[in-house]
């Protein structure tokens, strides 16, 4: 029998995580049938949406509601499970939460839990289904275990940048000079005690424009971050994004003039609105190239003016700027810019 001709069962649940010290942790609960750790999850009841189960079979197996969840992170896993003597075809949907308060108080369908980083939580899983879906949660919400998982490597970044069709060599003197603006600004912060990586922050900036590298400039955000996904480079194309919202909202986003239907790609691909530190540094530095050039925000978008037809986001974008800047210099007690020679 294949999955379509199957009898068919429906399951949500969450990937629920908590911060840690450095690091988020994530939910894990032993089941009790099998033994086997998985993620909150249970079958719909009636016609309750995905998200109502979701919040339902949490609160049933965890005590747990007292969540934030995120609008935008949806992924579906479909695979075949024995019922008795027959088979069925189950398809669960996962979103994403953060447990703000509340601790965990079992139900007679597990026997423990334990909440580990993301590498531990990977390795505790035995599916490669599930662990696709705790992949994606994880780099839906940036989750800097993934700099453990896999080392920053700016060697390796030039190297895959180079190798790609349309990364001439106006392109890559771009991606370097914000490079080293974003090394420079991320190393400032992390004399100043603020829990930044700065090799990450670096690889971050060079790969941002990496759809345009692969031909895509039109819409080269949304398509490099795709592009990256499918790489071990996969951790460091935060900054496809962010270089071009630099924190915006989705709202501003539209109102700025940025297709609806764009801004809800961005968000479901990552998490757009909670930048780290290096999205920040990745951002403002962006803010500073004018071609290959280091300059002064002011003049970089006095430029995008002249050769763009879009005032709206441009001055979005430079407002954005100023508050990234207004940050930094927050958390290093200095204008970051005067790190580059530039305020």
């Amino acid at each position: 029998m294949s999955s379509p001709e199957l009898p068919k069962s429906h399951a949500a649940g969450f990937v629920l995580t908590r911060p840690g010290e450095q690091e988020p942790e994530y939910l894990l609960l032993v089941n009790q049938r099998d033994g086997m750790p998985g993620l909150p999850k249970g079958h719909r009841d009636g016609r309750e949406d995905d998200l109502a189960t979701a919040k339902r079979e949490t609160l049933e197996e965890t005590g747990l509601t007292d969540l934030e969840i995120d609008p935008w992170f949806r992924t579906e896993i479909g695979y075949r499970v024995r019922k008795g003597a027959h088979h069925l075809w189950k398809s669960v949907v996962y979103f994403r939460a953060i447990l703000r308060s509340g601790d965990v108080h079992l139900s007679h369908e597990h026997t423990a839990f334990s909440w580990q980083p993301l590498p531990e939580t990977l390795g505790a899983l035995s599916f490669e289904s599930l662990r696709e879906v705790l992949r994606q949660a994880s780099l839906h919400a940036k989750d800097p275990a993934w700099f453990r998982i896999k080392p920053p490597g700016f060697a390796e970044a030039e190297r895959h940048l180079a190798a790609l069709s349309h990364a001439d060599e106006k392109l890559l003197a771009h991606l370097r000079g914000g490079a080293k603006l974003a090394r420079a600004f991320a190393e400032g912060l992390s004399k100043a005690g603020v829990p930044v990586n700065v090799e990450a922050a670096a690889v971050g900036t060079l790969l941002h424009d990496v759809g345009r590298a692969i031909g895509r400039p039109e819409d080269h955000q949304l398509e490099g971050l795709r592009h990256l996904r499918g790489t071990s480079l996969a951790p460091y194309g935060f900054a496809c994004v962010s270089h071009f919202t630099k924190g915006a909202t989705g709202k501003e986003l539209v109102a700025a003039g940025v297709a609806g239907a764009t801004v809800d790609a961005f968000q479901r691909a990552i998490d757009v609105e909670r930048l780290t530190w290096e999205e920040r540094c990745a951002a403002l530095a962006d803010a500073c190239m004018k071609g290959s050039t280091a300059v002064p925000p002011a003049e970089r978008f006095a430029d995008l003016r002249k050769r763009y037809d879009a005032p709206a986001l441009i001055d979005l974008q430079e407002r954005r700027t100023g508050i990234l800047r207004g940050e930094l210099a927050a958390a290093l007690g200095a204008d970051p810019l005067s790190l580059v020679g530039l305020a």
